[in-house]
């Protein structure tokens, strides 16, 4: 008997390994992703078929060496998720018209891709809570930020990254999407900075953070990448102070002032060199004064393709079938809420805001506000970028409850028990949780948070280190 327990034990530590390599795997897969759609000029690429891999062979290895019960509970699980995602798709298939962004398939793509969101959240709480290995899994983050910053930097130095914007502004490397890889560093700094008070690790995770640091307020371009960067800085210093001044009643004046060295050293680079963010943000202000309402003979408050489309609902010379009758009348809506907001026509967040829910308004249909309208069923720049809404709306309150309120009942449950625990808790467990609330706050300002999988698996991994840290100060009491 003790030696099956021993086998087990050692199984247990492999599949650790295993989920933590999986971490250090992102940035690659990313990378293997887009080289092979800008080459094959394909929407689809290996590392969608090779990414599931891992999460479906521990699943199985979890279900079949776990009790009867544990296997009813998460058969119930699946078959819960199954069920919403194929009415979600049926309620999808009636709601496409000329216009919708996307198909069935791609909508498909986005439910499969939140299902295995849950799922390794399941996997990495379950594997390593309780198993003291949570230093292995924020080591793998550092790593693979490595790789993520190393490699934009190679790409830069040898001119073969790509733009962040279509304009050609900002860089971001190897990869698809701008504001997904300023979001994947951002979020990983909310694990990697304890590393700074380190002696062994520091030497690596410094250096790492500098080049982040730089990459994100200088180069990327977006302001995502600006802010979020001098905020995690900020924090950073903040819990730390707090922490010491609580903990030894004094302030820790190293930590103090390299924030403070960090965050002035960058202010004077901006200052000297310039930054991305501050170029795209002009070319948008020039942007937008060349939108003319033609009807007010005034600047626009929404985009220019929707500003025609809005002209031809009037005039009656839609294409047929190009938009549905709510969606028509959320697109008047959404004119007139725009010009008494003196919304800007290049703030496409905002409209999106105001047409999807104006949509939901018009639409009126109670199957539509359980399972959703679609992500993918409107006009390309009318898609929700702000995934907390687009939950609610796009995916339905069923939608909602499946998958985001377990990250939100995670943050809750952490709130609580670092409230109750206090004088227990370290600068880096509040780390944790404000990265926990960051997700929150960037999901819904920014978008390209839980919509990217390599950023699913940042918000997986600071939300399995959070519970890890609660369940160890409760047993430490």
């Amino acid at each position: 008997m003790e030696k099956v327990k021993e086998i087990l034990k050692r199984k247990q530590i492999n599949i650790e390994n295993i989920l933590c390599i999986f971490i250090i795997l992102c940035p690659i897969l990313d990378i293997i992703s887009f080289g092979y759609r800008n080459i094959f000029n394909s929407n689809s690429s290996p590392s969608t078929i090779i990414r599931p891999i891992i999460p479906i062979l521990v699943s199985i290895y979890l279900f079949f060496k776990s009790d009867s019960k544990f296997k009813i509970y998460t058969m119930l699980g699946g078959f819960i998720y199954l069920i919403y995602g194929l009415l979600h798709l049926y309620v999808f298939r009636g709601t496409i018209t000329k216009s919708s962004y996307g198909t069935v398939i791609h909508e498909a793509q986005y439910i499969i891709n939140y299902t295995f969101m849950i799922l390794n959240l399941f996997i990495y709480i379950y594997i390593f809570r309780k198993s003291n290995q949570e230093e292995k899994l924020a080591k793998s983050v550092l790593i693979a930020s490595g790789i993520y910053i190393i490699s934009i930097y190679i790409s830069i130095l040898t001119k073969t990254s790509s733009s962040t914007y279509i304009e050609g502004m900002g860089y971001k490397g190897w990869f698809e999407s701008g504001n997904s890889i300023g979001a994947i560093l951002i979020l990983s700094l909310f694990i990697t900075t304890k590393y700074i008070k380190k002696e062994k690790i520091r030497k690596f995770a410094i250096p790492i953070i500098l080049l982040e640091g730089l990459f994100l307020t200088l180069l990327l371009g977006t302001r995502t990448g600006l802010f979020g960067f001098l905020l995690v800085i900020i924090l950073y210093g903040i819990t730390e102070a707090t922490h010491s001044l609580i903990h030894k009643g004094k302030i820790n004046k190293k930590v103090i002032a390299g924030s403070i060295a960090t965050i002035s050293i960058i202010l004077l680079v901006i200052i000297a060199i310039g930054s991305t963010t501050i170029q795209r943000r002009k070319h948008l202000q020039n942007i937008e004064k060349n939108i003319v309402d033609e009807t007010k003979q005034q600047e626009s408050h929404i985009t220019g393709s929707l500003l025609e489309i809005k002209e031809k609902i009037e005039q009656g010379t839609l294409e047929e079938n190009y938009m549905s009758g709510p969606q028509k009348q959320s697109i008047m809506d959404l004119y007139q809420i725009a010009n008494k907001l003196g919304v800007k026509n290049n703030d496409q967040r905002m409209q999106q805001l105001i047409y999807n829910i104006a949509l939901v308004k018009n639409q009126k249909s109670p199957l539509h506000i359980l399972f959703g309208n679609g992500y993918l069923a409107n006009f390309r720049e009318l898609v929700l970028e702000m995934e907390i809404p687009a939950f609610l709306f796009n995916f339905g309150i069923i939608g909602f409850l499946l998958y985001f309120v377990p990250f939100l009942a995670i943050w809750v449950y952490g709130l609580y028990q670092g409230i109750k625990h206090r004088k227990k808790v370290e600068s880096s467990d509040l780390m944790l949780f404000l990265g926990c609330s960051f997700v929150f706050a960037l999901s819904f300002l920014a978008g390209y948070t839980f919509f990217n999988s390599s950023n699913m698996m940042m918000i997986v991994v600071l939300n399995t280190l959070l519970i890890n840290r609660i369940e160890q100060i409760k047993e430490e009491i």
